[in-house]
């Protein structure tokens, strides 16, 4: 799926072994990717913002003046990353005001304040720079690195950050299977864990049995970078069993049966950094208000934060982030409409909602900033080829019914009514700007052709039809699908657009339904296997390909591949996760894998692209999933008052965007 609902991976367009030199190059500071800075500007009074600048937030400063915080130079690590401002230099103070839909919607926190893995993106995606690693040194072919944090560094409570909490987090939660299950791909080769070697209290050595060179990309991407820096050992092993003799007692008292399932609650779980408050981060914006008590999730300024601007001055630049509680999609339209929001980009954002955003644009104070759309189409359709129902499954694993079922829709009539005339028809593959572009795969089956798909289903055997006209099953029972739809996540048309091609289908005798739901409920039903079929964007068009190949293979990226979420999961646990979340994928499907695999392994990164090329082209043939409508452009709104924010940005999960933009360098000024 699109975003960070689970383990995302991340993606280069260099090989690592060409990148050495550059990446391994300590202290080296993400100013080696800004735009450009200028003179020092005090910036203006907006927000809130403008505030007097020295090499503090004032409201920091008042904590060291009463004795409540050691002065910043103790703050600090000994060699902050020094962030170059998009613009200018900016001043402190402000409340960035956003919005989420629920609990459910913490991938826009992650992407908004959430971000500071390892590695970084650059902002125009072409590289990765250190963030908190100091410096990451691969050997010749790639199967170790040397990893050094910055000396000094800590977590948001003043204790510090060292290899004993990356130890703690990879030998006693990400090995430990009672709270992982399944070992990260990227924290391995194939089926063998990478070894961790402890140097001293700032370096660490990652090995792996052959070349990982993904390795360096991986580490920039959200979550998979954070892995081997989430886990602060000095809160979290009072909660552990391995550490606390308490732990079940501690859990009970809790509430929870085991002291796992307290454990992951406090520091193992998706949103811990938007639950628990008590959870040491190495985040700009640390939780006050949790995103699961109330109607409004509220983050302040982290003191310990490990970066500068190039006065010296400690970011963030902003106070706090503000993220209220809104569930209608609707409602959070008209409050964006109102001002109400200094930067969103979520769920109101589509291109029917730019005019009426336009004409309001003067009256609410804000700008748009633009989206390079990096997603092969805007509507996945993926049936579940691992359905419960062995009937069901043997329907949707034909390959010529899938095939049907896209001849039936008109997607021109999608472009018209839904996209508002933006976008082309496009199946799931790369897309033009992609080195792996297919033009076959591309377009294949896309002509609205609803006699051929006629002829293909009556050619499979699907020709009877009951009293309603819905066609049958050898058994007799009606061929039916229902489709859920998170309704509450990233496109807010895709319940509409799914009405469009329910009736496409059902003009050709195949019932079908749609389920909407939050994004919560859509997400359980997908992890229990209780769907017939979902719905979600394109990721791995462009960028992220190799990375986020969740549709061209059944991949455990994120909470794995939709349309195979059984098969993904036996890849993820290497066939020893539970029966029934597991199973063995046939000859063709398992090829894929062993290619990724083999690909995973390879240093030349010509014979990587040759390996991938192989599984795309088995995708091509299988045509595991259908698209719809591809758009090449977003769209975010952007308060006059918050600068350093820049231009266009390519909008990808896999990138996280907006976070490469560097939020903690934007601040509050006068309108320009």
């Amino acid at each position: 799926m699109t975003e960070t609902r689970g383990v995302p991976i991340g993606t280069t367009r260099r090989a690592v072994l060409r990148n050495t030199a550059f990446i391994a190059m300590a202290g080296m500071s993400a100013s080696a990717c800004s735009v450009f800075s200028t003179e020092p500007d005090g910036g203006g009074n907006g927000n809130g913002g403008g505030g007097a600048k020295g090499p503090e937030a004032p409201m920091l400063a008042e904590r060291v003046e009463a004795g409540n915080l050691p002065p910043v130079s103790e703050r600090l690590p000994t060699n902050p990353l020094v962030v170059t401002p998009t613009d200018r230099i900016g001043a402190y103070g402000g409340t960035w005001r956003s919005a989420v839909t629920g609990g459910a919607d913490g991938p826009w926190l992650h992407r908004t304040i959430g971000y500071e893995p390892l590695m970084r993106f650059t902002r125009d995606w072409t590289g990765q720079v250190p963030n908190v690693a100091e410096s990451i040194t691969p050997n010749d072919d790639a199967s170790e690195y040397v990893i050094t944090l910055r000396a000094g560094h800590r977590w948001s409570d003043g204790e510090p950050l060292t290899t004993a909490d990356v130890l703690f987090g990879y030998e006693h939660v990400v090995l430990n299977r009672d709270l992982v299950q399944g070992h990260p791909p990227t924290l391995a080769r194939g089926e063998d864990p990478m070894e961790l070697e402890i140097v001293d209290d700032h370096t660490f050595i990652v090995r792996f049995t052959g070349s990982n060179a993904l390795f360096l990309s991986d580490m920039a991407r959200q979550v998979d970078g954070d892995r081997l820096v989430a886990y602060p050992r000095h809160y979290l092993e009072q909660f552990h069993g391995d550490f606390a003799e308490d732990a079940e007692r501690r859990a009970r008292e809790a509430g929870f049966n085991t002291w796992q399932e307290h454990f992951n609650h406090l520091g193992n779980d998706w949103g811990v950094l938007w639950t628990n408050p008590d959870l040491p981060s190495l985040k700009a914006w640390i939780c006050v208000d949790p995103l699961d008590t109330g109607t409004v999730a509220r983050f302040e300024r982290n003191p310990y934060y490990f970066k500068t601007d190039p006065d010296g001055s400690q970011l963030p630049y902003i106070d706090e982030v503000r993220y209220d509680v809104v569930p209608e999609a609707e409602t959070m339209l008209l409050r964006a409409q109102n001002g109400d929001f200094d930067f969103h980009s979520r769920h109101f954002n589509s291109m029917e909602n730019r005019p009426v955003l336009a004409e309001t644009q003067d009256r609410g104070g804000y700008r748009f900033i633009e989206y390079e759309s990096t997603y092969s189409t805007e509507m996945v359709i993926s049936l579940n080829l691992n359905h419960a129902d062995d009937a069901v499954r043997e329907v949707y694993q034909q390959k010529d019914f899938r095939v049907a079922l896209s001849h039936a829709i008109d997607r021109q009539e999608l472009i018209n009514a839904v996209w508002q005339r933006q976008g082309e028809p496009h199946q799931v593959a790369p897309t033009p700007e992609s080195r792996f572009r297919d033009e076959e795969f591309a377009t294949q089956y896309l002509e609205y052709d609803p006699d051929l798909a006629n002829e293909i289903l009556d050619s499979l055997g699907y020709d009877a039809r009951d009293s309603d006209g819905w066609r049958l099953r050898p058994d007799g029972q009606p061929i039916s699908i229902t489709v859920d739809v998170a309704e509450d996540a990233v496109v807010t048309i895709w319940v509409q657009a799914m009405e469009q091609v329910a009736r496409h289908w059902e003009a050709v005798g195949i019932r079908t339904l749609i389920n909407p739901m939050p994004r919560e409920n859509f997400e359980v039903r997908l992890g229990d296997n209780r769907h017939d079929a979902s719905v979600w964007t394109g990721d791995g068009g462009r960028g992220d390909e190799v990375t986020y190949p969740l549709w061209y293979l059944p991949h455990p990226v994120n909470a794995g591949s939709d349309w195979a979420r059984h098969w993904a999961n036996w890849y993820r646990t290497r066939g020893q996760g539970a029966d029934a979340d597991t199973e063995e994928p046939p000859e063709i499907p398992r090829r894929q894998i062993e290619l990724y695999d083999e690909m995973l392994a390879e240093p030349d990164e010509q014979r990587r692209d040759d390996l991938f090329r192989e599984i795309l082209d088995i995708a091509r043939e299988q045509f595991w999933v259908i698209g719809t409508v591809r758009v090449s452009s977003g769209y975010g709104i952007v308060s006059n008052r918050l600068h350093n924010v820049g231009g266009p940005l390519p909008d990808a999960s896999t990138f996280n965007t907006p976070a490469p933009a560097a939020p903690e360098q934007w601040f509050f000024g006068d309108p320009e």
